[in-house]
This record gives structure tokens, C-alpha cells and sequence, in this order.
């Protein structure tokens, strides 16, 4: 009986100190181990596509068409892509059609709608998938030459996609830049003080980026000031109301900005190749400076292994994605992220 007092006495002496030295949280006495940061959005490191869509053309003019991706939901079946770019041109006889120009028009997916509804059921069919990010590229016979976005605003292509965003995509499924600003007066605030939203909370959906800049984005702000009720992101300076996430396509010259963006709290896409070059060289530089820059997204023209070719590119250590290797906690590992290779 003394021996059972004693014990309850010094339980009742330790009690009160017992947040301090681990008692009752799993720790360790005399430890101080810290509960453990849930994963968020930028924690993630995953694999990206360089127009997702595309076909090489029977005769191309130049290296930088020669690849050919699966379509849309094997990308994401069997080569673990978790980030698409799709090109929308705007037909006045189809509507929103979906190729890269008239010289390389070969795509798996004709129309927008079909792009969207690809990915869709295979998002269905694998809810526990970390979110997608699909990033779109308005395109414009003038504005690519010139800069001009007169036929942009005459041809509606801009409230088009957003009206089939709603129309084609679940918005209990969309991550929407309302979700990410919170309570707070602007995107870039919700960012920087709240962060992006947990991991847990987010499989199964998908982020929107309009891949535009200058007039174009611009005309998309004229319509949604501040993201406010917008279905997309945009590419917007630093500083600026709307900044969130960003395009920086050289990790090799760029992977200085690139890490500091993603240390700051920013969504960055990055590009591992281009127009062929690295492929034909074998060269994984860029590849890796990407994975070491801490971007979230690394695009490439290959994901998987081409006839021929011995240059290819995927997450090291990926499920298929992994643990961001800048912002990650240290107890994250890939199988965290998502473990789904394949389905």
C-alpha cells in the first residue's frame, strides 16, 4: 500500500510539468518534441508536362515538336504526372480547341471539355491523389505576334474557360484562390500568413492556373479584381495583391529566385527540358537544379521512356511525387505525399 502511495504521489508531483518534459504526449522525459507540422500544399515536389496534350506531327519544321505524350489519364495512371499545361485556342464553329499551332495541331484531347473530363474520371477513381495542377494557356493569333488582345476580348476565350471550368470540374473539387486568401484582405496575405491548404484537406482536387501574362492576365484581373470569386490563379509580379504563384522556367539561371520564392511560402513550375536539347544530349542538369531549386513542379517533355532515347525524367524516390526537399517537415516522406504510382 506505502509503495502504491508513493507512486501516486510522484505522478501527482510530475502532472503539472508533464507539457514540459513529454509526459502524456508520447514524448520522452526530459525530451521536447514538438507535434508534428501537418503537410500542406507546398510541401509537395512533383512531376509536371510541357503541353500535355501534344502529338508529333507527321512533318514537323522543328525539333521542338518531335514528342508525343499519352494521353491525359495515362500520364497520370502509369508516369505519375500530377501537373498538365493545355493550350486553349477558341474556334467561332468549336469552341474551345485544344492543340499548339496550326504548323503542330496533334492532340489527345480535341476540345477543353475533353481535356477536362479525361482527367476528371481519372480523378474520381483516385480521390486520394495529392492535388493536380493544371495550367492554361489562352492562345491568340495577334497576341502571340504582337501583343495585341483585341480578338481575346472580342472572342470571350478568357470567360469562356472559366465558365467551362465550372461547367466541366466539381467546384468541391477545385482548390480556388478564395480558398487560399481565407479571411484576409488579399491572396497574397492569405498566402503568406495562413499558408496553403492542409494535404488531407485537398486530395482528390485540382488548382487551376491561367499560364498568361501581360494584357492577357490582365484582362482575366479586369474581370475578377483580387481573384476575388476567380477559378484560377494567375502569374502575377511579386508583391501584388494576387501573387501566389509563379512560372520560372530556367532552374539553371533562375534556381537562386526559385529557392527563395519557395522559401517564402510561393507555388513555383519550372521546366527540367526544352525544344529537345537536353534529350538529345542526355543532359539532366537542368533536371536536377530544378529538384535541388525546391520547385514544386518540374515540366518536361518526357516522362516516361521513348524508343531510341536514353534521356527520361521522374521523382527520385517518388510516389510518384515526394517531400518538397526546402519546405517539407522532416518526418515527411513520399509515401506521406501520396503512394500511387499506378492505377
Amino acid at each position: 500500500m506505502r509503495l502504491l502511495q508513493g507512486i501516486l504521489a510522484i505522478m501527482l508531483l510530475l502532472a503539472p510539468l508533464s507539457g514540459c518534459i513529454g509526459i502524456g504526449n508520447g514524448g520522452v522525459l526530459f525530451g521536447d518534441e514538438s507535434e508534428e507540422e501537418p503537410l500542406r500544399l507546398n510541401h509537395i515536389q512533383m512531376e509536371g508536362t510541357h503541353n500535355s496534350y501534344h502529338i508529333e506531327p507527321i512533318v514537323s519544321p522543328t525539333r521542338e515538336y518531335m514528342y508525343t505524350h499519352e494521353p491525359l489519364d495515362v500520364q497520370a495512371s502509369e508516369l505519375g504526372v500530377r501537373q498538365f499545361e493545355i493550350d486553349v485556342w477558341w474556334d467561332v464553329r468549336e469552341g474551345l480547341r485544344v492543340y499548339h499551332n496550326q504548323y503542330d495541331s496533334g492532340t489527345t484531347c480535341p476540345t477543353f471539355q475533353n481535356c477536362l473530363e479525361t482527367l476528371l474520371t481519372w480523378s474520381e477513381a483516385n480521390e486520394q491523389h495529392h492535388p493536380l495542377m493544371i495550367w492554361i494557356e489562352p492562345k491568340d493569333w495577334p497576341e502571340q505576334a504582337v501583343d495585341l488582345t483585341t480578338t481575346v476580348e472580342l472572342s470571350g476565350i478568357l470567360e469562356d474557360i472559366e465558365n467551362e471550368i465550372a461547367e466541366f470540374w466539381p467546384r468541391n473539387r477545385t482548390i480556388t484562390p478564395d480558398d487560399v486568401r481565407g479571411e484576409w484582405p488579399t491572396l497574397n496575405e492569405g498566402v503568406i500568413n495562413d499558408g496553403w491548404p492542409l494535404l488531407e484537406e485537398s486530395r482528390g482536387k485540382v488548382i487551376f492556373v491561367l499560364l498568361a501574362s501581360g494584357g492577357m492576365r490582365d484582362l482575366y484581373l479586369d474581370e475578377h479584381p483580387g481573384l476575388v470569386g476567380s477559378l484560377m490563379f494567375t502569374l502575377s509580379p511579386e508583391g501584388s495583391d494576387e501573387a501566389a504563384i509563379f512560372s520560372l522556367t530556367d532552374p539553371i539561371g533562375s534556381g537562386g529566385d526559385i529557392s527563395r520564392l519557395v522559401n517564402e511560402g510561393y507555388i513555383v513550375r519550372t521546366r527540367a527540358d526544352s525544344g529537345g536539347e537536353e534529350p538529345d544530349d542526355n543532359n539532366t542538369a537542368r533536371f536536377e537544379a530544378a529538384l535541388a531549386a525546391g520547385a514544386h513542379t518540374i515540366s518536361t517533355d518526357y516522362p516516361g521512356p521513348v524508343d531510341g532515347m536514353d534521356y527520361w525524367i521522374a521523382i527520385p524516390n517518388g510516389t510518384p511525387s515526394r517531400c518538397n526537399p526546402l519546405t517539407a517537415p522532416t518526418w515527411c516522406a513520399s509515401e506521406d505525399i501520396e503512394n500511387q504510382v499506378s492505377s
